[in-house]
């Protein structure tokens, strides 16, 4: 199965150039911004506090579980607009929209797992990336979710009209479904699965 780093990018953007990858857009302050111990302390100018990289849930090692909760529910919505919804350039940019809402909070928790001096923030950094990994795996092995993209990919029509970066990027995410063994005997994968998910958890 994926490597945990690969589990938590699996869904990500592969776009970027040469390189194939491509950065996720999040509306969130790029984790690069460096913070200092007395990060969760830090006010603005009008004496309220900011948050971990400007994100005001992240003032706290509890905010960790309020954002991991908004990105799971948001992405279940975004499951569910893919799912129902006929297949369509739609379908690229609702996929590109769930990559974003997992990666924008496994990335900044991967960060700050290792680099916050707080082991509170450490400890709940980590158990947001363990919660995000666990739905993206998921989301790999989820069946309904791949066909609604298979059925994309498959009309020659709706691919044609597509421009060649979405197509690639549909193809792309197709692949990172393959990988993850979703045309493989499900009593198989859901075997692996559960592997996959107790070495996350330990």
């Amino acid at each position: 199965m994926l490597s945990l780093r690969r589990l938590l990018y699996s869904l990500s953007l592969q776009v970027r150039g040469g390189s194939g990858h491509r950065s996720v857009s999040t509306g969130w302050a790029p984790v690069g911004a460096a913070f200092n111990v007395k990060q969760q302390r830090r006010l603005d100018v009008f004496g309220k506090r900011t948050g971990l990289f400007g994100v005001p849930e992240l003032s706290s090692p509890e905010g960790f579980q309020l954002v991991q909760d908004n990105a799971l529910r948001n992405s279940e919505s975004l499951v569910e607009k893919v799912c129902t919804a006929p297949p369509s350039a739609e379908t690229v940019k609702l996929f590109d929209q769930l990559s974003d809402e997992l990666c924008k909070v496994a990335d900044l928790a991967d960060f700050v797992k290792a680099a916050h001096p707080d082991s509170s923030f450490r400890d709940a950094a980590e158990e947001a990336c363990r919660n995000i990994g666990t739905m993206v795996e998921k989301l790999n092995t989820n069946v309904e979710l791949c066909q609604s993209l298979r059925e994309l990919l498959q009309n020659k029509a709706l691919m044609d009209s597509l421009d060649p970066e979405t197509r690639r990027v549909a193809e792309l995410f197709l692949f990172d479904f393959e990988i993850s063994g979703i045309h493989l005997d499900r009593e198989k994968v859901n075997g692996d699965f559960s592997i996959t998910e107790d070495l996350c958890c330990t």
